[in-house]
């Protein structure tokens, strides 16, 4: 089974207001993350929210995801996928060859079609235990994840964010061109937001 983990514990400082929650083409900055992993046919979403964050998890559940709420506030991004990947072994028992997709929650620019190519990536290279998204050059999200690299993963030093440890993993890395620089895009200031809205209103939604 194919689980999309979309880590969404994090203060929003920069925003200055919980961004996850924010209205977006009909909807919220969340349920889009969410609906593009849905239309690319994941199985499962699972959306990890912090305690202080009760407001997303009636928002993920209308989604159609399934939602982890921590017990307590975690330091970082990687702590808060760490407690989502403890669920997933805990709960779905992953096999040889299983894989799980890194969503950032803060990407609703997300769309279907880079997930069935970094899927089909995967189903035909099975040894590329990661697979990532390229815009011109530049790696992007998500980040499709063999099971096998969640070990390695969990013996980062504290402090080293899961980019450490994938950027050193070149040998089993895949990279795939894709034609949407949504990959490289996220939403961390007002000003993205602002921005955000217009493209939407211009070129949005982008889940296709």
């Amino acid at each position: 089974m194919l689980t999309a983990l979309i880590p969404a514990a994090g203060k929003s400082t920069r925003m200055g207001r919980p961004k996850l929650a924010l209205p977006l083409g009909g909807a919220t900055v969340l349920e889009q993350v969410v609906a593009a992993c849905r239309g690319a046919g994941v199985q499962e979403v699972l959306v990890v929210v912090g305690p202080h964050l009760p407001e997303l998890v009636p928002l993920a559940q209308r989604a159609g995801a399934r939602v982890l709420v921590l017990a307590e506030e975690t330091p970082d991004m990687r702590t808060t996928v760490e407690r989502g990947l403890d669920w997933i072994a805990e709960h779905r028992h992953p096999q040889a060859g299983d894989s799980w997709l890194l969503v950032p929650a803060d990407h609703p620019t997300l769309r279907a079609e880079v997930i069935r190519q970094l899927l089909q990536a995967r189903a035909d290279h099975p040894h590329s235990s990661i697979v990532v998204p390229t815009f011109q050059g530049q790696r992007g999200h998500p980040v499709l994840i063999g099971w096998e690299q969640v070990a390695g993963i969990k013996t980062l030093p504290v402090g080293q964010g899961l980019n450490v440890y994938l950027r050193g993993q070149a040998a089993v890395t895949r990279e795939v061109p894709v034609a949407f620089p949504e990959v490289l895009w996220d939403l961390d200031t007002p000003e993205d937001y602002e921005s955000l809205r217009q493209r939407w209103g211009e070129e949005g939604p982008w889940q296709a």
